[in-house]
């Protein structure tokens, strides 16, 4: 054993009296009872340090900052989530899976969350990607757990890949058939995938499963809309508003169904209406959701009141400058006001946006440059109309797009016979009328 030396009480404070003095004594009773005393303080504080601790930094105003766990920030999210708020939920789910990237429930509700929030702003394609990534990594940390394919078809479904789709709400409903949601997004993707019987029959078995389901509603609604079945659809998706009032989705969902259904019914005034209370709903939530007041601006358009229209594209991009759908509607207001010098231009700042925010051609909203070429042609101005709608026709499926772009061509090709530069003037039998707008 390694030798360290003894203390020779001899030659110690101690024993040499420095301290207490030459004389010996016992020890008195009620040192031995102080000092018992204390060592109970000291082993007290030590067992409860975790709940002395902050009260004592709260008397000198220095109080503890504990780390907030999972739970917390899951309850944070679900909070913000029911006030429909989905920004403050995506980000505290976000810090939830960062902090345990392998439970599947934590990473379900912030694939879902990602997945509604991408609905609302053609600038949030990211989260599409977001949302297959944590979708994807749920259905590889935990093949059996019905949740995790549950939320990998959603994400698969949000991308686009709606075949994949189908296969994962399979496997989910092999792995536990009585949950609501598989069924619910099994017959989102066969509705894409133009299997409108098996739509209806698994939206109807996710609705019975789970009347209080939003996303069985809303599976529902649509498919029962493809059936003719109107007013049931629409009873489904009064149904997903009322579970949670402060989502915006589904409202979106209603005004467009009624939207639809009004221009399929010849300008039914009624629809249109339910349609811009809808949206007025959305608003008396979040009154700068430019989402809102744009569709707010196509409906009146559709409704004949340009004027209207205008007012409300006008409030969306005033909001936000940078709403590329806000200009293009605007620029669709313009053109059908005969105002096609601002029609131009609002097209073309449209098409400027969606480039600049990296839409991809895909998603690129044709409109802003068919109508922009079809505006120089009325202008007079195939030069600049021709190169625009040459391209339209390399990357647009979209068959309105396909049919003007095309028309419009031909009429360049006829008033140049044939040729694009140096054009004469396109002879125009009378006067360009006034624009309204």
């Amino acid at each position: 054993m390694a030798d360290y030396g003894r203390i020779r009480r001899n030659r110690s404070a101690l024993g040499s009296g420095l301290v207490f003095g030459q004389r010996r004594r016992g020890i008195s009773p009620w040192f031995l009872i102080f000092w018992l005393v204390a060592m109970g303080i000291v082993a007290l504080v030590v067992w409860q340090f975790n709940n002395i601790q902050p009260r004592v930094l709260a008397m000198v105003g220095n109080p503890a900052t504990p780390t907030p766990t999972m739970v917390e920030y899951a309850r944070l999210g679900d909070s913000a989530f029911w006030a429909g708020d989905l920004d403050a939920a995506i980000d505290n789910y976000r810090v939830a899976a960062q902090l345990v990237p392998d439970n599947v429930n934590v990473l379900y509700e912030l694939a879902r969350l990602l997945v509604y929030r991408s609905y609302g702003d053609i600038r949030n394609a990211g989260d599409i990607v977001e949302a297959e990534k944590w979708g994807e990594q749920a259905a590889r940390l935990a093949p059996t757990n019905p949740r995790a394919q549950t939320i990998h078809c959603f994400s698969l479904l949000r991308a686009g890949k709606s075949s994949d789709a189908v296969r994962a709400c399979l496997r989910a409903i092999d792995l536990n058939s009585s949950d609501a949601e598989p069924h619910a997004y099994l017959s989102m993707a066969s509705f894409d995938l133009g299997r409108t019987a098996t739509a209806l029959e698994e939206a109807s078995r996710a609705v019975e499963l789970n009347p209080n389901s939003i996303d069985a509603n809303l599976a529902y609604a649509r498919a029962l809309s493809f059936q003719g079945r109107f007013s049931a659809a629409m009873t489904h998706f009064e149904n997903a508003i009322a579970v949670n009032p402060n989502l915006e989705l589904p409202y979106f969902e209603l005004a467009f169904f009624a939207y639809t259904l009004a221009n399929r019914n010849n300008g039914d005034d009624r629809q249109y209406r339910i349609a811009i209370s809808a949206y007025n709903a959305v608003l008396d939530r979040n009154p700068k959701s430019v989402k809102a007041y744009t569709r707010l601006c196509q409906t009146y358009l559709a409704m004949g009141e340009p004027r209207d229209a205008a007012d409300y594209c006008q409030q969306a991009i005033d909001i936000d400058p940078e709403y590329a759908p806000g200009w293009r509607w605007l620029g669709e207001v313009y053109h059908k006001s005969r105002n096609y010098e601002d029609a131009v231009e609002s097209l073309k700042r449209c098409a400027d946006l969606e480039m600049a925010q990296g839409v991809s051609v895909e998603s690129r909203d044709s409109t802003c440059w068919w109508l922009r070429g079809v505006g120089y042609f009325i202008l007079g101005d195939c030069d600049r109309a021709m190169p625009i709608l040459d391209d339209v026709l390399t990357w647009a499926t979209d068959e309105i797009a396909i049919r003007e772009t095309t028309r419009t061509i031909d009429k360049c090709a006829t008033a140049y016979q044939g040729l694009y530069v140096t054009p004469t003037p396109i002879p125009t039998a009378t006067p360009r009328p006034t624009p309204i707008l």
